[in-house]
Parts: C-alpha cells; sequence; structure tokens
C-alpha cells in the first residue's frame, strides 16, 4: 500500500506503509498513530453546526472504519469540523476502508 494524505484547514492524515497518523494544528499538542487496520473515527454532530471526529482503536477487527455516533468512549483524539466538511472527510475513510479491505457504515 502506497500513501495517502488528506489536507484540510487545520488538519493533516496520512497513511503510509499500513499506519495511519492525524495530526493537528493548534495550541494542543496532540496526535493520533495507529496501524490502519486498527483505526476507528467516530462521527458526533454537535450543536451549531460543528461536527467532532472521534479518533480511538477498534474492539474487533470487522468493526467499520467511519460511523456515527452518540457516543465518544474510549476514543484517543479529537478534530471539530465545520458539519458542511463532514462529507470530505467521509470521502477520505471510505477510500482507507477500501484500502484496508474495512466496511464503512452507511
Amino acid at each position: 500500500m502506497g500513501s495517502k494524505v488528506f489536507e484540510h484547514d487545520d488538519v493533516h492524515m496520512r497513511v503510509d506503509h499500513g499506519i495511519f497518523e492525524l495530526f493537528r494544528r493548534n495550541r494542543i499538542i496532540g496526535s493520533y498513530r495507529s496501524p490502519l487496520s486498527w483505526v476507528k473515527v467516530r462521527a458526533e454532530a454537535r450543536k451549531g453546526g460543528l461536527t467532532r471526529l472521534h479518533f480511538g482503536n477498534v474492539e474487533q477487527l470487522d468493526e467499520p472504519i467511519y460511523a456515527s455516533t452518540t457516543s465518544s468512549r474510549h476514543l484517543l483524539a479529537t478534530v471539530e469540523i465545520p458539519s458542511t466538511d463532514e462529507p470530505l472527510y467521509r470521502a477520505f475513510f471510505t477510500e482507507l476502508a477500501h484500502l484496508s479491505d474495512r466496511p464503512i457504515a452507511p
């Protein structure tokens, strides 16, 4: 698997040799790094036209890589984005789901 990069506003995500990395350019130092096969992203719709993307590790390897949620348990990093940008992120994770032979929730 080659590398894939997604950059939008203050978020930089990349997959290289099966390793997923998330970087945020903000005041909080933090990143998230995991084998792609372990990555789980849960999108939580918030008030005010915002969506929070919660990143963590799957408990079962057949879990969808990307899904909607109302809970943010067991998650390691969060990125807040305008809800209008969510389809861009969903498209990137759909590509990653195909690359890693994992499902994406409808």
